[in-house]
C-alpha cells in the first residue's frame, strides 16, 4: 500500500476563517489559550486518498477525522457530493472543521479515552451539530458503543444543561486513563451522584 504523500500549501481564505473561528471558540469552551502549533488542516481530494491515509476502506459518510493534537483531515468541500453520501450543497464544512478540532482539544485537555461517546459527544456538542442529531425520545445505545453519533452529543448536552460545564470537565479529567467500565461507573457516581445508566439520561430529557 502506498504511504508516501506530497503536501503543498492550500490558499483557501474561507477554510482558514473557519479554522480560526473554531480555534477561538474552542479555546473559550475548554478554557485554554492554544494559539501556537495548533492542529494543521489537511484537505483530501477523494475517497481513495482517504482510504490510503487511514489504511482502511472507509464508509462513504466519513468526511473528516483527527490525528490527535497534530492535525485534522477533511474531504475537499467541492468533492463532498461526489466522494461521500452527503449533499455537498448543504453540508456544513465549518462545523466539520470545528468537530475535528474538538477532538484535538479534547485530547489536549483530558488525554485519550477508551470510551468513544465522551470524545464524539463533546465534539458534536461544541461544533453545534445537534441540528443533525435531535434529542432522542429514549437513549438506548451510546453506552454500548452503538448510536454514538445519534445519542452522545445530546447526552453531553444534558450533562452540561443540568450540572454545568465544570462538572462535566471534572468527570472527563477523572476518567482519563480508565479502561474498565466498572471503574468508569464509580467515577460517574462520584461526580454526578447517580449510576451511569440509560435511565439516568432518560430522566433528564
Amino acid at each position: 500500500m502506498n504511504s508516501i504523500f506530497k503536501v503543498t500549501l492550500l490558499a483557501d481564505p474561507k477554510l482558514q476563517r473557519y479554522k480560526n473561528k473554531a480555534i477561538r471558540e474552542l479555546n473559550k469552551f475548554f478554557n485554554k489559550r492554544w494559539v501556537h502549533n495548533t492542529p494543521k488542516v489537511f484537505v483530501v481530494d477523494d475517497r481513495k486518498s482517504i482510504d490510503l491515509l487511514r489504511e482502511e476502506r472507509t464508509e462513504n459518510w466519513v468526511v473528516g477525522w483527527s490525528w490527535g493534537k497534530m492535525a485534522i483531515f477533511v474531504l475537499s468541500p467541492k468533492n463532498i457530493s461526489k466522494e461521500s453520501c452527503h449533499n455537498g450543497s448543504e453540508y456544513d464544512i465549518a462545523k466539520l472543521i470545528k468537530h475535528e478540532l474538538g477532538h484535538s482539544f479534547f485530547q489536549m485537555a483530558f488525554g485519550q479515552s477508551k470510551f468513544t461517546w465522551f470524545n464524539e459527544g463533546v465534539s458534536i456538542y461544541v461544533a453545534g451539530q445537534l441540528d443533525r442529531f435531535p434529542m432522542p425520545k429514549k437513549f438506548s445505545g451510546f453506552l454500548n458503543g452503538k448510536r454514538i453519533y445519534q445519542e452522545s452529543g445530546n447526552a453531553i448536552k444534558l450533562l452540561v444543561d443540568n450540572y454545568g460545564k465544570d462538572k462535566l470537565f471534572e468527570f472527563l479529567k477523572k476518567q482519563s486513563g480508565i479502561t474498565e467500565t466498572r471503574k468508569l461507573k464509580l467515577v460517574f457516581k462520584e461526580v454526578f451522584g447517580s449510576k451511569l445508566e440509560y435511565s439516568f439520561f432518560n430522566n433528564l430529557i
